[in-house]
C-alpha cells in the first residue's frame, strides 16, 4: 500500500515538474526560430544594399527584391511553430524528461537512505507492553515476528530493539531478550527503562545468578534510584542464596522503604521475614509493634528510629509507607544507617516512632510521634519489645499511648510521659 501511494505522488510531482518545463521549451523553440528569421531578413537586406552599391542590381529592381523578401518573412511567421525546427523541440522535450527522471531517482535514493517504508507495519507496537503473556500470547508472537523482521532490516532502530526485548521477555525467551535490550542500549545509550528490563532479562537468563555485567547494570540503576525495589530484591535474593542473611535483610528493608504495588510489598515482606528467621536475633534488638488510632493521613510516612537521647545521628532507621497497620518493626545492626555507627556500638538510646505527614524524618508540626524513655542497650540479652499506639496530636502527648514489654529481669521501662507500667508479652513477626 505504501508503494502505491508513493508511485501516485511521484507521478503527480513529475507532472507538475514536466508541464511548466515543456511549455517553456516550446516558448524557447519559437522564440529562437523567430530570432533566426529576423536575423536572416536583416542580413539579406544588407546584401541587397551591397549589391545595389556594387552595381549588381539596378535601382529600379531594388524595390521588387525587398518586396519579395518581405513576403517570404510573412510566410515564415505564419507557419506552424510545432512543425518547424522539430529537432530543437525534440531536444527540449528530452531535456525535460531527463530532468524529471533525475529528480525522481534522487527522491528514491534519498528515501532509501533515510526513509522508512515499513514503518506503517509497526504502528501501535507499544501496545505489546500491556499484553498479558497468557491471554494475549498470539498477539505477542505476531509482534515478536514483525519486530524481528524489522531489526533485521533496520539494525539501528533502538525503539524496535527495545520493544522486541519486551516481547521476548514476556514470552520467556530470556536470552533473546537480553540480546535485544543490549542492542537497544548500544544504539540509544544509557536509559533507565532499558536498564531495568535488561537487568531482568539477564538475571532470568542466568537462572538468578548475578555476574559482573549484571551487577554493573544494577549499580547504574541504583545510582539514579538508591532504593529501587527490583534491584534491591535481586541483591537480597543473591545474598540469601549465599548465606549472607544480614545483607539480605538490609536490602529488603531498603526495598520496602518506598510506596510500591501491594502484591510486590507483600512478597518483599515475606522475604524479609524469612531472612530474619534465618538470621536469628542480633544483640541488641528492639522490636516495635505499631498500631494507629484514627485515620492515617494520605501519603504519610512511618519512621522508626533508634537514636541518641534527645536527637542526633540515628543508629538504626526503618522507613515505611504508612499503610497496612499494625506493623512490626525490628531495629538492629542489620538496619543500621552506617556500619561505623551501628546500634551495637551505642550505649544509651531512645526509640522514636513518627508518622511524618510530609515524608521527611525531621519532626514537623502535625506529625504523630511516640518516644521511649532511655534504653541501656548493654543490659539487653534478648529483643526488647515495644507496643506503640500512634494518634494525631492532641492535648495529651502521643507518647503516653505506648508501652514497652521487657525481657525477664530487665527493669520496668515506661514510655516517655507514660503512667502505664510495662507488661510482659510476646512480639508478632517483625520486619525491618
Amino acid at each position: 500500500m505504501f508503494w502505491v501511494y508513493a508511485a501516485a505522488l511521484l507521478c503527480l510531482a513529475a507532472f507538475f515538474i514536466a508541464w511548466p518545463l515543456l511549455r517553456s521549451a516550446r516558448r524557447l523553440t519559437r522564440a529562437s526560430r523567430e530570432a533566426t528569421v529576423k536575423a536572416l531578413y536583416r542580413d539579406r537586406l544588407a546584401e541587397i544594399a551591397n549589391e545595389l552599391h556594387g552595381g549588381t542590381i539596378a535601382a529600379e529592381d531594388r524595390d521588387q527584391v525587398e518586396a519579395e523578401l518581405g513576403a517570404s518573412l510573412l510566410v515564415d511567421y505564419a507557419a506552424d511553430p510545432t512543425a518547424v525546427d522539430a529537432t530543437d523541440a525534440r531536444i527540449g522535450s528530452g531535456l525535460v524528461v531527463a530532468t524529471v527522471l533525475v529528480v525522481i531517482a534522487g527522491v528514491l535514493f534519498v528515501y532509501d537512505r533515510l526513509g522508512d517504508p515499513a514503518a506503517d507495519t509497526l504502528l501501535g507496537a507499544e501496545a505489546l507492553l500491556r499484553l498479558d503473556p497468557e491471554a494475549d500470547k498470539a498477539a505477542l508472537l505476531a509482534w515478536q515476528e514483525k519486530l524481528r523482521e524489522r531489526v533485521a532490516a533496520k539494525p539501528a532502530d533502538s525503539q524496535s530493539w527495545y520493544l522486541l526485548g519486551h516481547s521476548e521477555l514476556q514470552l520467556g525467551e530470556y536470552q533473546r531478550a537480553t540480546e535485544a535490550f543490549a542492542m537497544a542500549h548500544a544504539q540509544f545509550g544509557a536509559d533507565p527503562n532499558i536498564d531495568v528490563y535488561w537487568l531482568q532479562a539477564r538475571y532470568l537468563a542466568a537462572s538468578g545468578q548475578v555476574d559482573s555485567a549484571t551487577r554493573s547494570i544494577a549499580e547504574r540503576i541504583l545510582q539514579r534510584d538508591p532504593n529501587h525495589p527490583l534491584v534491591l530484591e535481586m541483591y537480597a535474593i543473591d545474598a540469601f542464596q549465599s548465606g549472607d542473611f544480614r545483607t539480605s535483610v538490609g536490602h529488603l528493608n531498603r526495598a520496602l522503604s518506598r510506596a510500591i504495588d501491594p502484591s510486590q510489598r507483600a512478597a518483599l515482606r515475606a522475604g524479609l521475614q524469612e531472612a530474619r528467621t534465618q538470621l536469628g536475633d542480633l544483640t541488641p534488638s528492639l522490636d516495635v509493634a505499631i498500631a494507629v488510632n484514627g485515620d492515617v493521613p494520605h501519603g504519610a510516612t512511618l519512621f522508626v528510629i533508634a537514636r541518641p537521647m534527645g536527637g542526633g545521628m540515628p543508629f538504626a532507621v526503618v522507613r515505611r509507607p504508612a499503610v497496612d497497620f499494625p506493623q512490626a518493626i525490628r531495629l538492629d545492626d542489620a538496619v543500621s544507617m552506617n556500619p561505623a555507627l551501628s546500634l551495637s556500638q551505642a550505649g544509651e538510646v531512645e526509640v522514636v516512632v513518627r508518622l511524618s505527614l510530609n515524608g521527611t524524618p525531621m519532626a514537623q508540626p502535625g506529625d504523630w510521634e511516640w518516644r521511649s524513655q532511655p534504653i541501656e542497650l548493654a543490659s539487653l540479652s534478648q529483643p526488647l519489645q515495644f507496643e506503640v499506639l500512634l494518634a494525631a496530636p492532641s492535648g495529651e502527648p502521643a507518647a503516653s499511648l505506648g508501652r514497652a514489654t521487657l525481657p525477664s529481669g530487665h527493669p520496668a521501662l515506661p514510655a516517655a510521659g507514660s503512667k502505664t507500667p510495662a507488661t510482659a508479652g510476646s512480639a508478632s513477626a517483625v520486619e525491618g
